[in-house]
């Protein structure tokens, strides 16, 4: 709003950086951070990966995040359509689907807004004008978007978007701990769809075939990446097992509190 009001156009990274801020201050036993060094985004389309479990560690969702912020004189976001790489061939969200669906992660978007106002029914906040400043939306979603004519525009995206704090917040979609109902809820509202299991893949080595354990599906899991294990546990992040070109890592834990975690 703030932004709006002077007319000034800040960047996808000066929101990030003083939303995690914001975050560690108010939560500094519930959330984890690790930003990496600034890296081109061409080759997985994400900004940030999410992580949520519970109090105890034994369940882990993991989101891949890609932000996109509101162009304020057009009132569009810019550069929701995108393409990278050094010829400009390839869209950002092909990459996100491709690398998010090798790591058994949730491809999102998230969009910075300026508080713009949308009415929305929710069972456990009133609502508020800022609950939009920043929100979620499926791959699918912004695909949809992209397959009706690249159509960008706030009214059009923010249809297909959901306030990010009913991540953490909603219950409306069935109980249990933090990243279950999260899972839950990014199957109800959003419409994510769950993944078939997958099988053992078969390998053949010297005329002995062996099965191979299957890459992880997208959805809940009893184990994260060992950078997130280190990332939490405060011990160093080896750069050679982090995804190529990620932001950084942001860590949700949750605990009895942890409907009353709320993001701007």
């Amino acid at each position: 709003m703030a932004a709006k009001s002077i007319n000034y156009q800040p960047s996808e990274e000066t929101f990030t950086d003083n939303i995690m801020l914001d975050l560690k201050i108010k939560h500094p036993v519930e959330i984890f951070t690790h930003p990496f060094n600034k890296r081109e985004e061409g080759f997985n389309g994400a900004d940030w990966e999410w992580w949520l479990t519970n109090d105890v560690e034994d369940c882990w969702l993991g989101l891949r995040i890609q932000a996109k912020i509101l162009n304020l004189k057009p009132n569009e976001y810019s550069h929701l359509h995108h393409k990278v790489g050094k010829a400009r061939k390839t869209y950002q969200l092909a990459n996100l689907k491709r690398e998010s669906a090798k790591a058994g992660m949730v491809p999102l978007y998230c969009f910075y807004s300026y508080g713009q106002i949308k009415s929305a029914a929710c069972g456990s906040f009133g609502h508020a004008a800022e609950a939009f400043g920043c929100s979620l939306a499926s791959l699918a979603a912004v695909e949809s978007l992209q397959a009706a004519g690249h159509k960008k525009g706030f009214d059009e995206v923010m249809e297909k978007a959901s306030p990010w704090h009913c991540l953490v917040c909603c219950a409306g979609f069935g109980q249990g701990d933090l990243p279950t109902r999260a899972w839950r809820f990014l199957q109800g509202s959003l419409g994510i769809k769950a993944p078939k299991p997958r099988k053992p893949r078969q390998s053949n080595v010297d005329g002995v075939y062996s099965n191979s354990l299957p890459k992880p599906a997208m959805g809940p899991r009893s184990r994260p990446p060992s950078y997130v294990r280190a990332i939490v546990g405060g011990e160093p992040v080896h750069p050679d097992q982090v995804p190529k070109d990620l932001a950084g890592v942001l860590v949700i834990k949750g605990n009895d509190r942890s409907r009353g975690l709320s993001q701007r």
